[in-house]
């Protein structure tokens, strides 16, 4: 049996092999098969290892700091998409009443207007000085202003080149911050997760990026829950179907994004790349990879490859940024409330069965099933369908120790608690309205609308199913 006293001899041992990276997954084989033994602070620091932070990224990793802790959602900042440390300006459209306050629609339609209009005189400003070779006659006072904040970055840069590059970015100050008190109640098990993996921890901060923590996200081009998770590549570690879809599960989903990281970086060979692919895809950065080589650095900066664009480019410069400004949230938002970390342990449910009674099987309420277990799409919620066999349930640790093996006339007698609402579901025929289907089942649009999560009364379509509650 092999054993390191401390993390200096492991360290040095590590360092002396050129092949560092495979030596460690040797190391933690070696772990898992009870042949080394390593202190509990050696385990920790492989598992909590830094991502690597070139020094070249730093005024990026600056921008998307003040993006994610300084400025609000009614901030624009207006940037070089290629250079972010060139900020042209910032354009403040904070109501004197409620700074943070979501705009109304004609508030929103000023700042387009305005945001289109900074973003053609940045552009002409910049065709203007490349035409005059920085150096026009009568400079405008915003041409100057340009030229300055290009020449602090980068006295080489091409201006007209740059014309083409101005973007614009709303702040995320809100948005990031609420995201920080919604995964503070599953933050610990989420680290956990990873460092059971070996993989750093830090990666748990990724949802931050990916959907400001939001469980209910929804993409438009359908990736789900707080890891984005897109259909196909969610269901190579998730139940998704009529009933369920576990990317909605922010720990669920968690256990699928470690082991598609550690696949990911095992294909790829670093976490740069790896972080990337989860964005870009692991394809896409293999093929980066051969067309451009293996230098993170170099491939952000120059490769111009399909589909290999702004967020692709900036995605792990991201969550370098939100890292820093989760660990140092308190100098940036003030002292943030804390969601409580459920005990929760898993049963097995050996026989399929409707939400109420699994609810009475294991003695909590159904409405705090539902929270346990965000799975649960709304055709299980409201008894359309049951929840299948061998899910594995998560209830509270001081939940009833069932079995849920019961036998069948057990499943008949009355649930606990509130019951479930008397549903049918109607298939939708063409020249249906929402308010011709309330009236045949004695329901109304507002509570067919809650139930199915339609925004639009009048966007319902010919053979779409909706749950419709009866009286």
């Amino acid at each position: 049996m092999v054993a390191f006293a401390n993390r200096e001899d492991l360290n040095l041992s590590i360092r002396e092999s050129a092949g560092s990276r495979t030596l460690l997954s040797i190391l933690f084989t070696l772990v898992l098969a009870g042949t080394l033994v390593l202190s509990p602070g050696l385990v920790a620091s492989a598992a909590t290892s830094s991502l690597p932070r070139p020094a070249s990224f730093e005024p990026d990793i600056g921008f998307w700091k003040s993006i994610f802790g300084t400025y609000s959602r009614n901030q624009v900042v207006l940037h070089d998409n290629r250079h972010l440390g060139i900020v042209y300006m910032v354009l403040d459209f904070r109501p004197a009443d409620d700074p943070g306050r979501v705009l109304d629609r004609k508030e929103r339609r000023a700042r387009e207007k305005r945001v289109k209009r900074e973003q053609k005189r940045i552009e002409a400003a910049l065709e203007r000085l490349h035409r005059f070779a920085g150096q026009p006659p009568e400079m405008t006072p915003l041409e100057a202003r340009v030229r300055d904040r290009v020449t602090r970055v980068s006295t080489g840069l091409n201006y007209a080149k740059a014309s083409g590059r101005v973007r614009a970015q709303s702040g995320l100050r809100e948005s990031f911050s609420a995201g920080l008190i919604r995964q503070s109640g599953y933050l610990a098990e989420m680290e956990a997760i990873f460092r059971k993996k070996g993989l750093p921890v830090s990666l748990a901060r990724m949802p931050l990026v990916e959907s400001c923590f939001d469980v209910d996200a929804y993409s438009k081009v359908g990736a789900a829950g707080v890891w984005q998770f897109m259909p196909r590549t969610g269901r190579q570690y998730l139940k998704i179907n009529s009933a369920l879809d576990e990317r909605r599960d922010p720990i669920r989903a968690t256990e699928a994004a470690a082991e598609h990281l550690r696949r990911d970086h095992e294909a790829l060979g670093s976490w740069p790349l790896a972080v990337t692919a989860y964005n870009h895809g692991r394809g896409g950065m293999q093929r980066a990879i051969r067309s451009h080589g293996s230098d993170f650095e170099s491939m952000v900066r120059t490769y111009r490859g399909r589909r290999f664009g702004f967020a692709s480019r900036n995605f792990y410069i991201e969550l370098l940024a939100a890292i820093d400004v989760a660990r140092d949230a308190d100098s940036y938002f003030g002292e943030l409330p804390k969601l409580d970390s459920p005990e929760l342990r898993e049963v097995k449910l050996r026989r399929s069965m409707r939400l109420q009674d699994a609810a009475r099987h294991v003695g909590v309420p159904r409405e705090q099933l539902l929270a346990t277990n965000p799975a649960f799409l709304r055709r299980v919620r409201y008894g359309v369908d049951r929840i299948p066999r061998g899910y594995r349930l998560r209830v509270p640790r001081s939940a009833r120790d069932a079995s849920l093996a019961t036998r069948r006339r057990d499943l008949g007698r009355s649930s606990a608690g509130k019951p479930e609402p008397r549903v049918v579901v109607h298939r939708v025929s063409r020249g249906q309205t929402l308010g011709g289907i309330a009236r045949r089942y004695g329901s109304t649009v507002r509570e067919i609308q809650k139930m199915n999560g339609v925004r639009n009364p009048r966007r319902i379509q010919a053979g779409q199913d909706l749950i419709i509650p009866l009286g």
